[in-house]
């Protein structure tokens, strides 16, 4: 075997032309598939980076109606499953407290919440990504902190004390440098003082595959650092029938899912009152359903999910081309090494022979165009994962098999006398003639296909980009600023805009500005 492998590299390194050809026509198909499959990694497969995630679950709710008379305030994605039920994994914080304080199932439950956040450090502001979250959110997780701690059951209850916030790895790397003296540091957010007390470890980048929270605060304070969060005059974190925040638990040992469900859906059956219960029709009472947290949430999946896999198939198909190129170049290298494979079937008298040495000085080739896609590849270099590096090994032998196959079966039906006699009419020309003719018509097949494809995607391109949007796009600024953070008025908020307006409108090369409450395009 070790003889095969060096008789193959001596080879390809004898004929450099055809070897560059073919690494590069196989790079680009395998490198194309690589870097499809880890975007679906990343956000189809990969694993909370949290203490066993298999035993996290995320709490949803359905029902085949819309419940009109229960679901008065709901504030979160919904959507319509497979069987046409309304599903979300919004819940009010009553609930969620209902579920901590009776908890038999968990043996940990925690509530979190995005929330925009207006920082305000050493007196520069900035918009920052922040959550809201219960006191077991970073316990539960099995998370512990980079640097100083994380938000603990005692700082939900805490009243009175400056409140606390824990900063990303990202964050703190970006806005401190690394600065450890962060920790301790006093900031503004939304025009309330927080002191920071931890870091998150620089794996950690949440529950939501794609997005990271910048800072992160305790739920309880919902009420100063989102005041505009009310419904009838409750903020949300007091609304029973304001459905908002996420809830997520960590399974008990030996407590199934069914179980888990089951229990659950009583408790939600008993926060949904008599009064409300006699609104509806039974079929509009949401039930307790259960999905797996380990991969975070869904809503990723749910959007991406299908454009991923056409775009995987799309690759798959430019991989199968690349290797109908290259089985075509070693057909037509197999009439002049007829005589060598010739010689190795006479004297190894056996098809795995041969097949192996022609799969080995192949399987060459995939090293190379292997090596390059795990260094130049982003986001091989800058997410190493063992799913990526084990797809891309397997669709790298794959393909050896795939595109040596025809020329390797050709080559084992050689005749050998007139081959040995370098015979221009030995048997196997006439079906290498008529396999040649398949692997073009197959390759041109294939091609047309993805061109046609290519063509309409670029006509749709070109129709939006004419597609007249009712406004000239050029030279217009769009911005938002929403005071009600940070306990603006309405009527406060008024005057600023105008103020804010009048400014705008003076400025040097502004024609006109104007403000809505809707950006365009937008609503």
């Amino acid at each position: 075997m070790l003889n095969d492998f060096r008789y193959a590299f001596r080879m390809l390194l004898k004929t450099p032309g055809f070897t560059g050809v073919a690494v590069l026509t196989l790079a680009l198909g395998i490198g194309a598939n690589t870097a499809i499959f880890s975007l679906i990694d990343a956000v189809m497969l990969k694993v909370l980076p949290v203490k066993n995630a298999e035993q996290l679950v995320l709490l949803n709710w359905a029902s085949p109606k819309w419940a009109t008379g229960i679901l008065t305030n709901l504030s979160g994605n919904y959507w319509t499953d497979d069987s046409g039920r309304f599903t979300s994994t919004s819940f009010s914080y009553p609930f969620f407290r209902q579920i901590h304080d009776q908890n038999k199932v968990f043996s940990a439950v925690f509530a979190f919440a995005d929330l925009g956040l207006n920082v305000n450090i050493d007196g520069k502001a900035e918009l920052a990504a922040g959550q809201l979250v219960s006191g077991d959110y970073y316990r539960g997780l099995g998370i512990q902190a980079a640097l100083g701690r994380t938000i603990t059951a005692e700082d939900e209850k805490a009243s009175g004390q400056t409140p606390v916030a824990v900063i990303s790895y990202g964050y703190w790397k970006r806005r401190f440098g690394l600065d450890p003296s962060a920790v301790g540091k006093s900031i503004n957010l939304n025009a309330i003082p927080f002191t920071i007390i931890g870091v998150t470890p620089p794996e950690f980048f949440g529950l939501q595959p794609g997005s990271s929270p910048d800072i992160s605060i305790p739920i309880t304070l919902q009420p100063q650092v989102a005041m505009r969060w009310s419904s009838a005059g409750k903020p949300f974190i007091e609304a029973a029938d304001t459905w908002w925040l996420q809830i997520m638990g960590r399974l008990k040992a030996g407590m199934s899912a069914s179980q888990a469900r089951t229990a659950l859906d009583v408790l939600l059956q008993q926060n949904i009152t008599a009064d409300h219960a006699s609104k509806v029709e039974q079929a509009q009472i949401p039930h307790i359903e259960l999905t797996s947290g380990s991969k975070g949430l869904d809503s990723l999946r749910r959007q991406y999910s299908r454009p991923l896999f056409v775009l995987m198939a799309t690759v798959g198909t430019i991989l199968l081309i690349a290797c109908v190129n290259v089985a075509s170049l070693l057909l037509a290298r197999a009439m002049v090494r007829q005589k060598e494979v010739a010689i190795r079937l006479a004297l190894l008298g056996m098809m795995g022979g041969t097949l192996g040495f022609l799969f080995a000085s192949w399987g060459t080739d995939l090293i190379v165009a292997l090596i390059p896609e795990g260094k130049t590849s982003g986001l091989f270099s800058l997410h190493p994962n063992l799913h990526v590096l084990a797809f891309t090994a397997a669709v790298s032998i794959a393909t050896g098999i795939l595109f040596g196959l025809a020329p390797a079966l050709t080559a084992t039906r050689i005749d050998l006398t007139p081959a040995l006699k370098e015979s221009r009419s030995a048997s196997g020309g006439r079906s290498r003639l008529g396999l040649g003719k398949t692997l073009v018509i197959l390759q041109v097949s294939l091609s047309l296909l993805l061109l046609t494809g290519a063509g309409l995607f670029i006509r749709t391109l070109r129709n939006l980009e004419s597609l007249d949007v009712g406004f000239n796009p050029d030279k217009i600024l769009l911005f938002s600023v929403d005071p009600t953070q940070i306990g603006y008025s309405e009527d406060r908020t008024t005057r600023l805009y105008q103020e804010l307006l009048e400014r705008i409108e003076g400025l040097p090369g502004v024609r006109s500005a104007s403000f809505s409450t809707f950006g365009l395009i937008s609503g």
